[in-house]
């Protein structure tokens, strides 16, 4: 068999501490975080680019290794700047890439 222990019915508690009196309000009111207009549109985007990102994924994916066929292609052409445009394009799936894994707004 086990042992049963009841506990007491009633509990006594310590006395409490008198309250702290709050500062005196600022002029201007609490903005819950993430509220801004910046914050909204950053939000918006976020959640629009997540749910396209599937099929986002793979469009920017081939065009930029369209870029990087057409750099190899053009590799010592004097005047074609492939290479910048293979790097830009790299540049943007990277940061897209990350926006969408890694970043997450506040409040979602």
């Amino acid at each position: 068999m086990s042992n049963i222990i009841k506990f007491p019915k009633e509990i006594e508690q310590p006395a409490a501490p008198a309250p702290v009196e709050p500062a005196a309000a600022s002029a201007a009111p609490n903005k819950a975080p993430g509220a801004g207009l910046l914050a909204g549109l950053v939000k918006f985007v976020w959640v629009a680019t997540v749910l396209v990102w599937p099929i986002l994924k793979w469009v920017l994916s081939i065009a930029t290794f369209f870029q990087f066929v057409r750099m190899l292609y053009h590799w010592n052409t004097p005047g074609v700047y492939a290479g910048w445009s293979f790097l830009a394009y790299f540049a943007v799936l990277t940061a897209i890439t990350y926006f969408v894994s890694i970043y997450k707004p506040k409040g979602l």
